[in-house]
């Protein structure tokens, strides 16, 4: 591995600070003349610099080489462009987003975006306690932190074929080739499937059915999710990590 410098590491922060801009509708951005996509692209762009003073272009040429014909990007630099959005969101910005969730929770407060009745923190009544649960397991306080606050809310697939739904009482068929969006942050609160989804207990039997890593993350089959995060074990580490050095 490499060790940025200071100016490198906060260039990176950007895809932190910049993440509700990735995700502003296009209309929006018009209205503020695109300022957030300039940012942006000049995020990625600097990444990419940061790629090849480390002269790390090799492993995307040699990436590239093994894909499919039909999948090889040309020139090189889009496929590493891809890969690195992809770490630098979801990796960075969503590592990011949980090691602020844990640390918010430690403290018993509720982070901004959270409405403050979604969340029950009452089985610990200060923030020793908080910490005394985490320190008792600390992959377990994570995973339950970002089951009630997933860094990533929610995600969007294809529809493979066309595919009749009821909306507002009415059955609607939706075609083949259609996006739609499920939504992680509510499927971690599915009463069915939690007891007591909003109560905070990272001791619960059911933990690792939440989807926050797109995918039941700890359970025997957490292979058979097709687009489980292949980054969750890394993300729970560096969390852990960070989290570790100041309670620890």
């Amino acid at each position: 591995g490499q060790w940025v410098t200071d100016d490198e590491a906060m260039i990176l922060t950007g895809w932190r600070s910049l993440a509700a801009m990735f995700v502003f509708p296009r209309i929006a951005q018009r209205m503020i003349f695109n300022i957030g996509v300039g940012k942006v692209k000049k995020l990625r762009k600097d990444t990419i610099q940061i790629v090849e003073k480390y002269s790390l272009q090799t492993l995307f040429m040699q990436m590239n080489a093994s894909l499919p014909v039909k999948y090889r990007r040309d020139p090189v630099v889009k496929l590493c462009d891809e890969v690195m959005y992809v770490i630098g969101f979801a990796g960075i910005g969503g590592t990011s987003a949980c090691s602020e969730t844990v640390s918010a929770f430690l403290q018993l407060k509720i982070p901004k975006e959270c409405a403050k009745e979604t969340i029950n923190f009452s089985n610990y009544e200060s923030a020793a306690a908080m910490v005394a649960c985490y320190r008792e397991d600390p992959v377990a306080y994570i995973k339950e932190s970002c089951r009630v606050n997933p860094p990533v809310t929610s995600a969007t697939s294809v529809l493979k074929e066309d595919t009749t739904i009821e909306m507002l009482g009415k059955e609607v068929t939706l075609p083949e080739g259609m996006l739609r969006q499920y939504t992680l942050s509510m499927a971690n609160r599915d009463p069915d499937v939690f007891e007591d989804p909003e109560l905070f207990n990272p001791q619960r039997g059911d933990l690792n059915k939440a989807f926050t890593w797109n995918g039941a993350f700890g359970m025997t089959n957490e292979a058979d999710y097709p687009r489980i995060c292949p980054g969750r074990n890394l993300s729970v580490s560096i969390a852990k990590a960070v989290i570790d050095r100041a309670v620890m």
